[in-house]
């Protein structure tokens, strides 16, 4: 099943938001995207966080419209968004995409980056979309599909790493990335999909969309 998740980091515009709704099983907000889902007349299946930046009249609405509605605690050991992945992972999702998840918080974008990991070491494909990139990670060899001209990046997020890939602008075979290292950033797919392996750990892979 396939989960988009809504956090209360940025909002997507609203033609981005309904283009993910359209192809979701289930839509999760996350405490102050109840105020977004609320502006735009949407109904998620689920709310779920502190509510500590949601307008408790949007949660209100939209409980009584039907969203199911779970409250967690101010003081917690997790921040809201890994309590929607965690509702996710637990609920059966095999695609999980993640809206709103970067923005003016710093520590809380690094933080749902983690999550992406998270995700992928239960086996679930998972990724972060915002206006100008997608976000993913992967630990091994698979086929990454985008448009002619779009700029990847692949930056390690652990320990040394060996990358290959295939239909890139500047060859990878066998490098290695070593974390701390801007080495991989800004490749250029030279064809609508390119097969990447990589080995030693994990990489964070960033598809821009600015020029696509």
């Amino acid at each position: 099943m396939k989960y988009l998740i809504l956090s209360g980091g940025s909002a997507p515009g609203q033609r981005l938001l309904k283009s993910h709704i359209r192809n979701a099983d289930i839509v999760i907000g996350v405490d102050g995207a109840a105020d977004v889902f609320y502006k735009y007349g949407i109904v998620p299946h689920v709310l779920i966080g502190d509510f500590d930046t949601a307008d408790a009249m949007c949660v209100n609405h939209l409980e009584e419209n039907g969203a199911k509605v779970i409250r967690l605690k101010q003081e917690k050991n997790e921040t809201d968004t890994e309590a929607a992945v965690g509702y996710a992972l637990e609920s059966g999702a095999d695609d999980i995409v993640i809206l709103g998840a970067t923005g003016r918080r710093m520590d809380h974008t690094l933080s749902n980056i983690m999550m992406l990991v998270r995700a992928d070491k239960a086996g679930v494909r998972c990724r972060i979309i915002d206006r100008y990139n997608e976000l993913m990670v992967s630990d091994r060899a698979f086929c990454l599909a985008g448009a002619i001209g779009q700029t990847i990046s692949i930056l390690p997020l652990t320990g040394e790493l060996c990358v290959s890939a295939t239909n890139l602008k500047y060859p990878l075979d066998n490098l290695e990335l070593t974390f701390g290292s801007s080495r991989g950033i800004s490749n250029i797919m030279l064809k609508s999909e390119s097969v990447i392996s990589i080995t030693g750990g994990y990489a964070l892979i960033v598809k821009n969309f600015l020029n696509s």
